[in-house]
C-alpha cells in the first residue's frame, strides 16, 4: 500500500509541475522555452561585399549566443515577464494599439528571439541586413520590436504577409513579436485558463479516492 501511495503522490506532483508549464508568463503569449522561433527564408545586407551569414536564436537556445547577447536576452525575457503592459517598456507601442483599435493591455509577445551572424571579419563597415522570416507566431501581429543599446524600440518597416514577416536591422539583436492576445492563438492554456486546473484536480480526486478505496478494502481483508 506504501508503494502505492508513493506512485499516486508521484503522479500528483507530475500534474502539478505541468500546470505550471502550460501557464503563460507576464505578458507572453505562452513560455517562450517552448517555442520553437522563427525560421529564416531570405536576407541580405546593403552592402554586397558583406560575407555575413545570418541565423535565427530561439529563447530556449539561448546558452548558444555569446555571453552579453545571452545576457540581453535574459534581461528582455524579465522586462516582458513583469510587464504588466507591454506599452510601458517600448514606447510607441500605445500609439500602435490605438491605431488598431486595440488595448495595450491585451498585446502580448507571442515570440521572444535572437538574430545573430558569423562569417563576416568587417562587418563595421556593412550596413544594416533585410530579412524574410517565416514564423507560426504571427497571428494577430502588432508590431516587431527589438533592443538597442539596451532599450526596446520599434521595428518600423516590419510587414507581414501570412506566416512572413520581412524587416530590415542591425544585426545582432533580441527581438520580440508583439500581438494581439485577443486574436492570437496560444499552444497551450493560458494563466487562469481553468482547463487545465479541472483536469489536474479531476486526476487528483481519482487517485486519492483509489488510495482511500484500497486502505478500506485492506482493512476489511484484516
Amino acid at each position: 500500500m506504501k508503494k502505492v501511495l508513493s506512485i499516486c503522490l508521484a503522479l500528483v506532483m507530475v500534474f502539478a509541475l505541468s500546470m505550471t508549464a502550460f501557464a503563460a508568463p507576464g505578458s507572453f503569449l505562452e513560455s517562450p522555452s517552448g517555442v520553437k522561433g522563427p525560421e529564416i527564408i531570405d536576407f541580405s545586407n546593403s552592402d554586397p561585399n558583406c560575407t555575413a551569414d545570418v541565423i535565427v536564436v530561439p529563447y530556449a537556445d539561448r546558452d548558444d549566443l555569446s555571453e552579453d547577447h545571452k545576457t540581453e536576452m535574459e534581461d528582455a525575457y524579465t522586462q516582458i515577464h513583469d510587464a504588466d503592459d507591454l506599452s510601458n517598456i517600448c514606447t510607441g507601442l500605445d500609439s500602435i494599439a490605438q491605431d488598431k483599435g486595440i488595448l495595450t493591455g491585451d498585446l502580448a509577445v507571442s515570440d521572444l528571439f535572437a538574430l545573430d551572424m558569423f562569417g563576416c571579419d568587417d562587418h563595421d563597415a556593412h550596413g544594416p541586413f533585410t530579412i524574410k522570416l517565416s514564423a507560426d507566431t504571427l497571428n494577430g501581429f502588432v508590431s516587431l520590436i527589438q533592443i538597442i543599446d539596451g532599450e526596446w524600440v520599434i521595428v518600423p518597416d516590419a510587414v507581414v504577409d501570412g506566416e512572413y514577416i520581412t524587416f530590415s536591422t542591425e544585426v545582432p539583436s533580441t527581438f520580440a513579436i508583439v500581438v494581439d492576445s485577443t486574436k492570437a492563438v496560444a499552444t497551450s492554456p493560458q494563466t487562469g485558463d481553468p482547463s487545465g486546473m479541472i483536469i489536474a484536480a479531476a486526476c487528483a480526486f481519482v487517485l486519492v479516492t483509489l488510495v482511500a478505496t484500497g486502505v478500506v478494502i485492506t482493512k476489511k481483508k484484516a
